[in-house]
């Protein structure tokens, strides 16, 4: 068995400006992160020395106009890389999406670009479909887009699937995340719960089950400021969806906090759920029946009010049978859950005074965790640091997961009544439902006013397969590659690699 440390120190740091969301490539060696006005490519081929391939900036994915901007989220798949945003309500840039060729890292290709009416907060790339989530103030659905034919393909919403949701107010039905593994979608629908969809065809996404723990009824009946303390306070709030690589294990992320309601002081009172919120998981090998296994629960706080020291869950991955987390000031962790009955503990790296993490990787063929600290509270001009550590050694053959199924909380595939609090205990600063904190300050509920728009079709491409098609259309439906396009601004391989100070 590993034991746990606190002396679990990062193996490299490279320092990137405006770094969030990160992602990686299946050989581990490479990073691409959003970075508010575009994305970076790192080399993690010396996972000692990460160092900075490609920035990209100034991506304007239609002739006709708009640069994007408010970029905080990127996903990737099968050596393209889709880059979406704005994260929140900005008049002035781009909506939408840009899609890259990345098969060499360290030279993006544009490929195309896709208009939107809406800001685009996350996303998820899955072959030639990309999934957004859309917050319009009305039905907050998930869109989905073909990228071949860029052309919305979809959308799905929970007042879609029961018109009593259209009854609940509209920030505790935020979607703020989509995670697509194999033929199911799963959208983490803040107070709502966690939904899970079928999108064998993408074309036509249909429900499966759902995870809450109020029924529908009971959201209905919160009104005015009841209603800022439900959407910050546990239960609810499910932010981050993840699974494993099979598809067996779902984790949920929550970002919940104590609103303290008027009250003085920073300790929940008796009758106050408070916070941080933990990841839970599920067991959900039948996806029409998900099984609560276990709740991992956040680091301390000393500050665990709205405006506190944030130690909720931001994002996470899970893979090997171990879970790696990113927990905002609370640090990295890392757990074994080759048994979700019973997570253990393995490593944790914590510096609250100057990292604030938003999220973490595993690259399996190095043994690397890689985690990116978008905020460094001392000092906000130095924040944007992306790190790595050594995994933790498998000292022990994999245990074998208990069949052991909990009581709480209640996931079903039908409503339930239950109002059972979330097994927390603290914390954080709040925004708006739906949005991460400090990073895109804007109300995801805002009514956007239109509808989803493509760019204009004037041809449909070869049948190579999602990716050979894109690179093929070069006069199609997408404006691809060529002339005026979709531009961007490369800048050089440089960056700080400066000793971390606490």
């Amino acid at each position: 068995m590993a034991t746990p440390t606190s002396a679990w120190e990062p193996r490299g740091r490279l320092a990137v400006p405006g770094a969030s969301e990160t992602v990686l490539t299946p050989d581990g060696e490479t990073a691409f992160v959003a970075t508010v006005d575009g994305f970076a490519a790192i080399d993690l081929s010396d996972p000692a020395q990460p160092t900075l391939l490609t920035r990209e900036t100034e991506i304007s994915p239609l002739r006709d106009g708009g640069v994007m901007g408010g970029i905080y989220d990127v996903k990737y798949d099968d050596g393209r890389l889709l880059v979406a945003g704005p994260a929140g309500y900005e008049p002035d840039v781009f909506h939408g999406l840009a899609l890259f060729d990345v098969t060499d890292p360290a030279s993006p290709v544009p490929i195309g670009g896709y208009r939107t009416a809406f800001p685009v907060h996350n996303c998820y790339l899955d072959g030639r479909h990309a999934y957004l989530t859309r917050n319009d103030g009305e039905t907050n659905p998930l869109v989905v887009v073909d990228v071949v034919n860029g052309r919305e393909a979809a959308r799905w919403s929970v007042v879609d699937h029961d018109e009593r949701w259209h009854d609940v107010d509209v920030s505790m039905r935020v979607i703020h995340d989509v995670w697509v593994q194999g033929d199911y979608a799963y959208l983490a629908y803040w107070d709502a719960g966690t939904w899970i969809l079928d999108v064998s065809d993408p074309t036509d996404p249909s429900y499966v089950a759902d995870i809450r723990e109020r029924s529908v009824e009971r959201l209905a009946g919160f009104t005015g400021v009841r209603v800022f303390r439900e959407t910050n306070e546990p239960p609810g709030n499910d932010h981050y969806v993840a699974t494993d690589a099979a598809g067996d294990l779902l984790a949920v992320g929550t970002e919940s906090w104590n609103s303290n309601f008027g009250k003085e002081g920073t300790t929940p009172g008796p009758d106050d759920p408070g916070g941080p919120g933990g990841i839970a998981l599920y067991d959900v090998t039948d996806p029409t029946d998900p099984v609560h296994r276990a709740t991992v629960d956040p680091p301390p706080t000393a500050d665990p009010n709205v405006n506190g020291v944030r130690t909720t869950a931001h994002n996470f991955d899970l893979a090997d049978g171990r879970l790696y987390s990113s927990w905002y000031r609370g640090g990295v962790k890392v757990h074994d859950v080759a048994d979700p009955a019973d997570p253990e503990e393995l490593r944790h790296f914590r510096r609250s005074s100057t990292t604030s993490f938003w999220t973490a990787q595993f690259a399996a063929p190095s043994e690397t965790v890689v985690a990116t600290s978008y905020r460094n509270p001392a000092d906000l001009d130095d924040s944007g640091v992306v790190y790595t550590f050594p995994d933790a050694p498998r000292e022990t053959p994999t245990r074998t997961p208990t069949p052991t199924a909990t009581d709480t909380p209640t996931p079903t595939s039908t409503p339930t009544t239950t109002d059972t609090p979330s097994p927390a205990a603290s914390s954080s600063p709040t925004v708006s439902p739906g949005l991460s904190p400090e990073a895109t300050p804007s109300r995801p509920g805002s009514t956007d006013g239109g509808g989803t728009t493509g760019a204009e079709t004037s041809a449909d491409g070869p049948g190579f397969g999602p990716f050979a098609a894109l690179a093929a259309l070069g006069l199609g439906t997408w404006r691809l590659v060529s002339g005026d396009g979709l531009r961007g601004t490369r800048s050089g391989a440089t960056a700080d690699r400066s000793e971390d100070g606490d």
